[in-house]
């Protein structure tokens, strides 16, 4: 029985210690890009904030084209758990192409003692936004189209900066997951006052956010009118990130690779984005 003790501080205090428990995985770049490109030659970025808005500095990662002519459609990408840029780094390649600035927090280590993790999360995003707007990220943004999205729980907490910025147009979820314990956040209190459209990009083999699961629960609780969802034949959870470290074996088998599915969640992203935003690709010459 005291051995039975022990074990059970340890395994409390390593949980509550302030260790992070969700590693980054290091990149897995693509040999080429799994989606169609633009034109548009692109440029990555980093922007240094002295004063982040949770109190602490912090950085915004930069996707946009070289040459940009006028104002860029803007898309935010919300972090989830630990979730670092280059885990979606096609898809922030991809709309750049395209002629989209895409903004990327960082994220901040998980440990559970932040009793604001996901509050702080949420604000360093709307953050970025006031300042891509502001002109800091050194592009033009056109305000009237502005998009927020994330995967995962990332996705969700994007609809939850939604709830609390109207000036967003348009929200992307990829594969929206719940959260055990939404430390700083009240999303019941938010659902409601997200009224953008949104766009669900779910994975049929999905056990971690299944198309009848979380995904389902989100819909009934937002209060958007326009709800367009697509289920990719056989996808899985962790194919929409690029990582491949934290792959689960308990995946069901798939004939789908990482690569399709992200060609295909790519794809489906920027014309979704494109149609929101009334962009006609014959006109701008992008085929």
């Amino acid at each position: 029985m005291a051995r039975s003790k022990v074990i059970v501080v340890f395994v409390l205090l390593f949980i509550c210690g302030c260790g992070n428990v969700f590693p980054s995985w290091p990149a897995n770049f693509f040999e080429e890009s799994p989606a169609e490109l633009g034109k548009n030659t692109i440029r990555e970025f980093r922007i240094e904030i002295e004063n982040g808005a949770d109190g602490s500095p912090t950085g915004v990662t930069v996707f946009a084209p070289r040459q940009p002519e006028g104002e860029l459609p803007a898309l935010v990408w919300v972090m989830g758990s630990n979730v670092q840029a280059y885990y979606h780094q096609s898809l922030h390649e991809t709309l750049a192409s395209w002629g989209y600035a895409v903004i990327v927090p960082d994220t901040r280590p998980l440990t559970f003692t932040d009793f604001q993790y996901h509050r702080r999360i949420m604000d360093l995003a709307k953050q970025a936004l006031d300042l891509a707007i502001e002109g800091e990220f050194q592009v033009r943004i056109d305000e009237s189209k502005l998009a927020v999205g994330g995967y995962s729980i990332g996705g969700t907490l994007s609809a939850l900066v939604a709830a609390e910025d109207p000036r967003v147009d348009a929200i992307v979820f990829w594969a929206p997951s719940g959260s055990p314990f939404w430390t700083g956040v009240n999303p019941e209190r938010l659902y409601t006052f997200v009224t953008q459209p949104t766009y669900y990009l779910l994975g049929e083999f999905d056990n971690i956010a299944p198309p009848d699961g979380f995904p389902t629960t989100l819909q009934e609780k937002l209060s958007s009118s326009m709800v367009d969802v697509y289920v990719i034949p056989q996808g899985l959870h962790l194919y929409f990130q690029q990582p491949t470290g934290a792959d689960s074996p308990f995946d069901p088998g798939s004939n789908l690779t990482r690569f399709e599915q992200q060609g295909i969640a790519i794809e489906r992203t920027r014309k979704w984005l494109d149609e929101q935003f009334n962009i006609s690709r014959e006109e701008n010459g992008d085929g």
